[in-house]
């Protein structure tokens, strides 16, 4: 039978043994989830995106345009910011079908550290991802950005980034997104807020050594419940169908090497 002296070492010795376990584990995790954000000159990621943007029509009906555009993603080149860190240049180019020639539509930056991923598009910095993350990790992922900027959509003033809190969703788990089956993917839920005017959601699927392999969004301001009286239906009506400005958007992976 133990000593007091004896067992109460024998218990320093297990805690000592499973913290140290716990942080070899947290480390070597953290090596590994770079491998959702990489970055190599001439890797590119081909994706089918699906839209509709909603408009004010003639007479105050709504219109809802749906387009359907390939977009090729190019890690191109590399270059240094003002503060000397390392930037990857990522050329975007868009057709319609694959009859049609690939066109060069714009050019955005990304870059990784050992704690951060950033990404930088249309002069929008985003917080992508922090390192290390786990199940319950949250930040502000658009730390940089004025909630209350505006942009213009169909000739519309919409202000996007309002209440978003980027968060895990899910990691390292199966995932089949289109004609792929992917073995480790990380789930990010960036917004999902929402309010009689307006609803925010924004969600991106990741898959280690390829990137954002799916993306969702719905970013649409709507002034159905503000009708006096309110409308029976203004809480059951699907935002789909009573959004008047903004878009839904959906990005699927169909390529990459």
């Amino acid at each position: 039978m133990l000593s007091r002296l004896s067992l109460f070492l024998f218990i320093l010795l297990i805690i000592s043994a499973c913290g140290k376990r716990q942080t070899e584990q947290f480390e070597l995790n953290a090596e590994e989830q770079y491998a959702y954000f990489p970055l190599q000159i001439g890797r590119y990621v081909v994706y089918q995106v699906d839209s509709i943007i909603y408009d004010f029509a003639a007479g105050g009906a709504i219109k809802r345009d749906s387009t359907r555009t390939l977009i090729k993603e190019i890690t191109a080149d590399t270059l240094r910011d003002q503060t000397g860190q390392l930037l990857y240049a990522v050329e975007r180019y868009e057709r319609k079908n694959d009859s049609e020639p690939w066109a060069l539509k714009s050019i955005s930056t990304a870059t990784r550290t050992t704690t951060q991923a950033i990404r930088t598009e249309n002069n929008f910095r985003f917080l992508k991802l922090i390192f290390p993350f786990d199940r319950r990790s949250e930040w502000d992922g658009n730390l940089w950005i004025d909630e209350t900027r505006e942009i213009e959509i169909a000739g519309e003033r919409v202000r996007p980034f309002s209440n978003w809190q980027y968060e895990v969703d899910s990691l390292d788990v199966p995932a089949t997104v289109g004609a792929f089956a992917f073995d480790s993917t990380l789930l990010v839920t960036e917004a999902d807020d929402q309010n009689i005017i307006e609803k925010r959601l924004s969600r991106v699927r990741y898959a280690k050594n390829i990137g954002v392999v799916w993306r969702e969004q719905w970013i649409l301001d709507s002034q159905y419940c503000n009708q006096v009286p309110p409308l029976a239906d203004c809480e059951t009506k699907p935002w789909a169908e009573k959004a008047e400005k903004g878009y839904i958007l959906r990005q699927t992976v169909i390529g990459f090497n």
